[in-house]
């Protein structure tokens, strides 16, 4: 089902000069660091996850490695206030300083909060099966493992993203596999895919729309990509095959699903896409702003925000339109670089991970927290 070339509509390309609004400030909120040899990195390095912020308004943050009192620990979930001021509240650590990971390692493929206010993990690693663990975090720390991955014969049950759906559960895709797990741990198939027709799925998370479906991005005959619908039945319906996705897929206030590509130029950047599937790109992406963007998500002031790793990695803010509003960029040496991930924080800044640079004097900067100053005035 290739892309219909006549459903293409290029919009917001024109040439027309308007004066933009300064840039909001990036800053380092904190660093990850590990000592001159590596043989310590208390709170972890390499986050990769955008942090997430609970009701008390700190941010929960996870790191690929190191962790508290153990050099080769499998990470860690670092609490921190918006200021800066924070702590580890769980590491992943070994069975002995060289054994395996019974409660998981590197927990970076997921962390979501559910609606008992905890967290809700995956990781990528460790666990009975050494494939990853779906778990639940409380924030004093208090860890419980749910589920080891791939403990079915043959692997179908294998770890990927998790997002909270209306009814309670999660649900994710990995590989060939579209899966539902509760909150409990209890695993289920939600849809298998046939790898010839439907491809495979991930590595983003999937997103519920406002008609109770989910929407997720694979991949159909090596590099190919694909859009896909699927029920909470298990009803699946390709959407769209076309070139690779690189970020999230959003939902906006005006029904739209919104997303990215790589390449550049006419036919690449941001796109918009109805829940029947059909499609149309609205913006080109700029050197400025950074190519083949990460992340999307629609801010309070109604526009969409995002991030690209392009170089040293860089913030935009484009209308739903598809009209360029503002743009920054990081600095390896005192914002982070290569970005991965932000939210909107409670105050009208976002809130995100850089996985490298950072400033920490005598130390190895290892990744930051950073924030943007964007000051947009919340509802809440």
């Amino acid at each position: 089902m290739k892309l219909a070339v006549g459903l293409i509509v290029i919009l917001g390309l024109g040439t027309v000069s308007f004066a933009q609004p300064s840039s909001p400030a990036i800053s380092q909120v904190l660093a990850y660091w590990c000592n001159q040899n590596f043989t310590s990195c208390p709170i972890g390095f390499d986050p990769t996850l955008a942090p997430v912020q609970l009701s008390d308004g700190n941010l929960y943050v996870a790191s690929w490695w190191g962790g508290q009192g153990n050099p080769n620990a499998g990470g860690t979930i670092f609490r921190t206030a918006p200021s800066g001021h924070g702590f580890v509240i769980h590491s992943f650590q070994p069975v002995t300083p060289a054994g395996g990971f019974p409660n998981g390692k590197h927990p970076v493929t997921s962390l979501t909060q559910g609606t008992d206010g905890n967290l809700y993990g995956v990781t990528e690693q460790g666990g009975a099966q050494n494939s990853g663990v779906f778990y639940k975090l409380a924030r004093n720390g208090s860890f419980q493992l749910l589920y080891n991955f791939c403990s079915l014969s043959g692997c179908p049950d294998g770890p990927g993203p998790t997002t909270l759906a209306n009814d309670g559960n999660f649900y994710g895709a990995a590989f060939h596999t579209i899966f539902r797990i509760t909150p409990q741990g209890s695993w289920s198939l939600v849809h298998a895919l046939d790898p010839t027709t439907e491809g495979t799925a991930g590595p983003g998370p999937l997103i519920q729309a406002s008609d109770g479906n989910f929407y997720g991005t694979g991949a159909l005959n090596g590099d190919q990509g694909t859009i896909f619908r699927v029920t909470p039945s298990g009803q699946f319906t390709l959407l769209q095959h076309s070139q690779q996705i690189t970020s999230n897929l959003v939902q906006s206030s005006d029904g739209y699903i919104y997303g990215a590509t790589n390449g550049s130029g006419p036919g690449t950047g941001i796109f918009r896409m109805s829940l029947s599937g059909s499609l149309e790109f609205i913006h080109q992406m700029t050197d400025g702003e950074g190519y083949e963007p990460v992340q999307l998500l629609q801010a309070s002031d109604g526009n969409l925000w995002g991030l690209s790793d392009f170089r040293d990695g860089s913030f935009f803010a484009i209308t739903l339109s598809g009209v360029s509003i503002t743009s920054g960029a990081f600095n390896c040496k005192s914002t982070g670089c290569t970005p991965q991930g932000m939210i909107e924080g409670k105050d009208g800044n976002f809130y995100g991970t850089a996985i490298s640079g950072g400033s920490m004097p005598g130390l190895n900067p290892e990744g930051t927290v950073f924030k943007i100053a964007a000051g947009l005035r919340r509802s809440n």
